[in-house]
């Protein structure tokens, strides 16, 4: 049986997070040069742009806090579409769910299942050799953790969903539940990469960094954190740092005035959540807050993150997020003597949710329209908060040319589905996949699209990756899989 990337017909990159400690020193000389800038600069439309999002245009109190009376109609026209498309998108969720319950009885027909005790052993007698490498003295602590995420989320024991699992803890972590900041075999330790952050901020930022009292103030802050955030080890402890980072910010906000006041509230929170990813197995937090909602769980985001450094937590909600593309491609996608499924469920969670199987639709679209977009996996925009955005995607439009009939509404609302195992039951993808059958032949479930948002991405340990290494990786090490014992 194997696992390989020969379904691979393209190669790409993906820029994934930047390291916490660039962006922990890059909020705050961006919060320190918003406070001074906005207080002593003249009231004009002038916009201050972040690494991460625009802040809004400078005005003057009075024009503030007539905006603060009246909220922006746009806001309110958000608001109401984003109600609109999700109370959409659980009527259909609802419409087809049959269709989703069934996949979890067709998953036990594809899938070798073990009792626990003989897939604890199978698990046991692989997971610390190479590649994998879990610690000796902590394998039957990380055995346990796995199969009991596996049971939590109530899939089967099986190999598939094990030896996922335990290749991500590792590749992800290296099996820490909290996980190192660093990695010191790569001969460097916290403080280099923070001298490399500040390196950046002094040519991103240039002349700005000079403008008084904005040195003085990094100055302070420098003297205060920069030391704490060399001692750190961990993401955890980087996490804490940054958290009374931004509360000290938040207590001298509050002695500012009102519009710097606003504008420092709305920043602060890029401080406080500057650690993307949590746990062993790396999930990024808003997607494990949707997880756990939709497993019916209710956390505060500090008693989610908590769990998330546990050791059962992290694998847990990790494979939580593993889950609906697991049950969704073993029922639907695979075939006998091959695992190639098995490595798009992993690029999923590394990409996004069903991003390879929303590669092959975008494919699909392409062909039929005859418009080049992006095969990224996203159907439509979405906003910093995963929310859909109102701006037509490229991918939408090329969907109205290849089907000019259609309503332009009806499509958005199944597209809404994309990041859910519903979307392929859906008719807009049934008359997708027909139409393109008919003119092209038969098409992979999924692909490697042609996804591109930066060549490298300061990523795990401080280590610079390239999307194509670490599919590569993923496959070497399902590969090493001792599937047939």
């Amino acid at each position: 049986m194997t696992v390989g990337m020969s379904c691979i017909d393209t190669q790409i990159t993906r820029r994934v997070f930047r390291r916490a400690c660039c962006r922990i020193l890059g909020s705050i000389v961006v919060t320190a040069f918003m406070m001074v800038f906005v207080e002593t600069a003249p009231a004009r439309n002038m916009k201050i742009v972040s690494d991460e999002a625009s802040v809004e245009p400078v005005r003057s109190a009075e024009r503030t806090q007539e905006m603060e009376r009246k909220p922006r109609p746009e806001e309110g026209d958000d608001a109401a579409a984003h109600d609109e498309v999700v109370k959409a998108q659980l009527e259909e969720m609802r419409r087809l769910q049959p269709s989703v319950d069934e996949e979890s009885i067709l998953l036990q027909q594809t899938v070798q299942v073990l009792d626990k005790d003989a897939a604890a052993m199978w698990l046991a007698g692989f997971i610390s050799e190479k590649p994998l490498n879990c610690p000796l003295k902590e394998q039957k602590k990380w055995v346990d953790a796995i199969l009991f995420a596996v049971e939590r989320n109530g899939l089967p024991l099986c190999k598939e969903i094990i030896a996922l699992t335990a290749s991500l803890i590792s590749i992800e972590s290296g099996f820490h539940a909290d996980p190192l900041a660093v990695d010191p075999s790569r001969g460097e330790d916290l403080s280099c990469l923070l001298d490399r952050a500040e390196q950046e901020l002094y040519q991103k930022f240039g002349f700005l960094m000079s403008i008084p009292p904005v040195p003085q103030l990094y100055a302070v802050y420098k003297k205060k954190y920069y030391p704490r955030l060399a001692a750190c080890r961990t993401e955890g402890e980087i996490e804490m740092v940054a958290k009374a980072l931004a509360d000290e910010l938040k207590s001298d906000a509050g002695k500012l005035p009102r519009v710097v006041r606003d504008v420092v509230y709305k920043e602060i929170d890029k401080i406080s959540d500057v650690v993307k990813t949590k746990g062993s197995m790396q999930l990024n937090f808003l997607r494990a807050c949707k997880v756990m909602k939709d497993r019916g769980e209710v956390f505060t985001n500090q008693e989610l993150t908590d769990y998330m450094y546990t050791m059962n937590g992290g694998v847990d909600v990790g494979v939580a997020a593993l889950r609906p593309m697991f049950v969704q491609y073993a029922a639907r996608y695979a075939t006998p003597g091959s695992l190639s499924w098995l490595f798009f469920v992993g690029m999923d969670y590394h990409y996004g949710p069903f991003s390879s199987r929303n590669m092959m639709e975008q494919v699909r679209i392409r062909d039929l329209s005859g418009h080049r977009i992006p095969i990224d996996g996203d159907f439509l925009h979405y906003d910093e908060k995963a929310r859909p955005e109102r701006r037509d995607s490229e991918t939408l439009l090329a969907a109205m040319t290849a089907f000019p009939s259609l309503d332009k509404s009806a499509v958005v609302r199944t597209f809404v589905l994309e990041k859910d195992q519903h979307y392929i039951y859906s008719d807009l993808h049934r008359m997708i996949t027909e139409a393109h059958r008919n003119r092209f032949g038969e098409t992979p479930f999924a692909v490697i699209g042609e996804l591109a948002m930066g060549d490298n991405a300061q990523m795990k340990h401080g280590a610079s990756w390239k999307t194509k290494s670490y599919l590569k990786k993923l496959d070497r090490y399902l590969n090493s899989i001792p599937w047939d014992n």
